[in-house]
């Protein structure tokens, strides 16, 4: 059997020590296995669905994975602000800025299935007016905008 550790995509010092340091933070353990799904994240140029990952691991390792395993090591990764979900594509992404808690809003790519994550304090400030307004208190607020990005929206007007 395949050492996860030894079969992870390369996987950049500033990344993992990061990812080390959200895990020390949060007393949560850094797994040679959850450190492989985050680096097949990692090393993605889009949003990956859980079952991609595990396609990607498997081929990767030349083993079988449960898919439970691989939505703990999701869920994890969650959890330690590390990944984050896409709503509407059911589809994990690295978070841009693991150092710190944060709402995050997504531009997502109708096109080539690109994500970019952003943040917009007056966009946060906004919604927590909004729902203060209502005397409502969100768990999560996920923003997701569907359009072209650059390079789909050149390559469509050519």
């Amino acid at each position: 059997m395949a050492n996860p550790a030894t079969t992870a995509p390369p996987l950049a010092v500033k990344w993992r020590k990061l990812a080390e340091a959200r895990c020390a933070a949060t007393g949560e353990r850094l797994t040679p296995a959850r450190l492989a799904a985050y680096a097949e994240l990692l090393a993605s140029d889009k949003p990956v669905s859980a079952y991609e990952l595990i396609a990607l691991l498997e081929d990767r390792q030349q083993r079988k994975i449960a898919p439970l395993t691989v939505y703990r090591h999701l869920d994890f990764l969650i959890r330690v602000g590390l990944v984050h979900r896409l709503e509407s594509t059911q589809s994990y992404m690295p978070c841009d800025r693991p150092d710190h808690q944060h709402e995050s809003q997504y531009l997502l790519c109708s096109s080539c299935g690109r994500a970019v994550e952003v943040a917009s304090k007056p966009l946060d400030s906004l919604l927590r007016k909004i729902a203060n307004q209502n005397e409502f208190r969100p768990q999560n607020t996920v923003v997701e905008i569907r359009g072209l990005c650059e390079r789909c929206a050149a390559s469509e007007s050519d």
